[in-house]
């Protein structure tokens, strides 16, 4: 009788115990639904774990670059940057005030090859843009020929925001992003899947929110200008960057060096010390180790960035594409484009080298 009623009660306490974990299992269905399910980070993790390559997913969204006219007088570089099939996005970055454009990085990813090329296109490079473009910009700008330094490629968007390129329409639907990601392809042949504008004052917060980066420094960095909010000081040498000491790495172009004398470092120079940050913050940062990391940046991307990545889904796509080239060991490559020093109306370019030159 009392072996029974023991049973008895397993029995119910058992049942007990299913219909607690169905509705633990209910209200965790019903959370996700309709809350989690909303938010960046559950999307981005959802996007993570399905089955379709984010290759494939970032390829299917491409479509034919269109252009109203031509933007340049045929100008191409000599020789192509990357593979057809590789994903690029132009990474761009800013000046303290936001008004020019201070690095244009173009990010290809190999998938096959399990490569990250590096591309950074010199911001001082000549453009020479052709007569349609120059006679909107006569109608919308009559002094442009007055303004130092208009044809450099990090001057770009300003013209396509005073001629209003492809105004409300095209792939970003925004005059400045639209033209610079044109005039890029169109100059080097290389078709951009998106793009990455960092906010002015996002550089150095990202660094920090990654715990700072391991880099040699190739030589002292000394140099402070009030007017911009800018300083760096630098020794010589391998050491551990925070956020603004890597900003002033980066951004560094003149100071004093070891022996208290005054020097300048020119633009390529500066380029390849920023693709050295870049490829450091790669190696020691996009690691599986920071998954956590990068969902939690990926659920507020608007703080810290304007992109064409549309929030946490597409940026899921590039998750899984940078876990896949984690997990096979991807290795890093830096390309310099080929460019001449040039004068032209008094103002210091660097012209490209071009097909048939």
């Amino acid at each position: 009788m009392t072996t029974a009623r023991n049973k008895k009660k397993s029995i119910w306490k058992t049942i007990l115990i299913v219909e607690i974990l169905v509705l633990i299992a209910a209200g965790m269905a019903a959370l996700y639904f309709l809350v989690l399910k909303k938010t960046p980070a559950f999307e981005f993790i959802g996007r993570i774990l399905s089955p379709v390559e984010g290759s494939k997913s970032i390829k299917e969204r491409r479509v034919e670059t269109e252009k109203p006219f031509a933007l340049t007088k045929n100008q191409r570089y000599y020789k192509p940057l990357a593979d057809p099939e590789s994903i690029n996005v132009l990474i761009i970055g800013t000046d303290v005030d936001g008004t020019n454009y201070d690095t244009l990085l173009l990010a290809s990813i190999d998938e096959e090859n399990n490569l990250v090329r590096l591309i950074n296109i010199p911001r001082d490079l000549y453009i020479d843009y052709s007569e349609e473009v120059l006679e909107r910009l006569r109608t919308a700008f009559p002094k442009y020929t007055s303004s130092k330094g208009i044809f450099k490629i990090n001057a770009g968007h300003t013209i396509g925001r005073l001629i209003e390129y492809k105004k409300d329409t095209g792939r970003f639907r925004n005059s400045e992003f639209e033209f610079t990601c044109d005039i890029t392809e169109e100059v080097f042949g290389v078709y951009i899947d998106d793009f990455v504008y960092m906010k002015p004052d996002s550089f150095a917060r990202i660094v920090d929110y990654f715990g700072g980066v391991d880099i040699e420094v190739p030589c002292r960095m000394k140099y402070s200008d009030p007017l911009q909010d800018f300083s760096v000081d630098l020794e010589k040498g391998f050491q551990h960057l925070n956020g603004k000491q890597a900003e002033g790495f980066v951004r560094f172009r003149q100071g004093y060096d070891e022996n208290g004398k005054f020097r300048g470092i020119g633009d390529l120079e500066r380029k390849r010390n920023q693709i050295s940050f870049v490829k450091a913050f790669l190696e020691q940062h996009m690691t599986l180790g920071n998954i956590g990391k990068i969902i939690s940046i990926a659920g507020d991307l608007d703080e810290y960035f304007i992109s064409s990545i549309d929030r946490a889904h597409e940026t899921a796509e590039y998750g899984k594409l940078a876990e896949k080239l984690y997990r096979n060991k991807f290795t890093t490559q830096s390309e310099e484009i080929e460019c001449e020093d040039v004068t032209i109306e008094n103002v210091y370019y660097l012209r490209l080298v071009t097909a048939g030159k």
